[in-house]
């Protein structure tokens, strides 16, 4: 059974607000592709998929999930660690405390991710805005050292490009 949304017009609203952003941001290079369901699943939340470009990760998926009263944010660093799991979760939970608006936590199937929640009236343009770019940088920071620690032997940085 799902529950409604709390306004309305929350999702014509955040749809606009995605779109704008993209539109700003098309020319960067950085946008790959927005993707949205026009309607609700089983739970009566909708959802939008953001493709980014990152330098150390190639494609960053970013998930805006609406639900009753909120915005879930929600982007995976890495699947589930092979090895190294308590050292690799160490280093993201001192990690986690620099990390501004966003935070690291254990998901689906044990991946890593990023993830934040927003009022639906605090998603603005601006706003969307800042997570969008925290995110690319987290993950970008995040990501090589993540990975050498908990996929090491099937994760070889690539050198960086100019």
């Amino acid at each position: 059974m799902s529950a409604p949304i709390g306004e309305e017009d929350a999702a014509l609203r955040l749809d606009e607000i995605v779109r704008e952003w993209e539109a700003q941001w098309r020319a960067s290079g950085l946008v790959g592709e927005v993707e949205h369901a026009p309607h609700s699943d089983d739970r009566g939340h909708f959802h939008w998929m953001i493709r980014l470009r990152g330098d150390e990760k190639d494609v960053i998926a970013l998930w805006l999930t609406l639900r009753q009263r909120t915005v879930h944010f929600e982007s995976q660093i890495m699947p589930a660690p092979e090895e190294n799991r308590e050292a690799l979760y160490r280093y993201l939970l001192v990690k986690n405390a620099d990390l501004r608006d966003l935070h690291l936590a254990i998901g689906p199937e044990d991946g890593v991710y990023l993830v934040a929640q927003l009022p639906i009236a605090d998603v603005t343009l601006e706003r969307l805005d800042e997570l969008v770019g925290a995110t690319v940088h987290y993950v970008d920071e995040i990501f090589p050292t993540a990975m050498s620690m908990g996929l090491g032997t099937l994760y070889r940085r690539r050198p960086r490009r100019e």
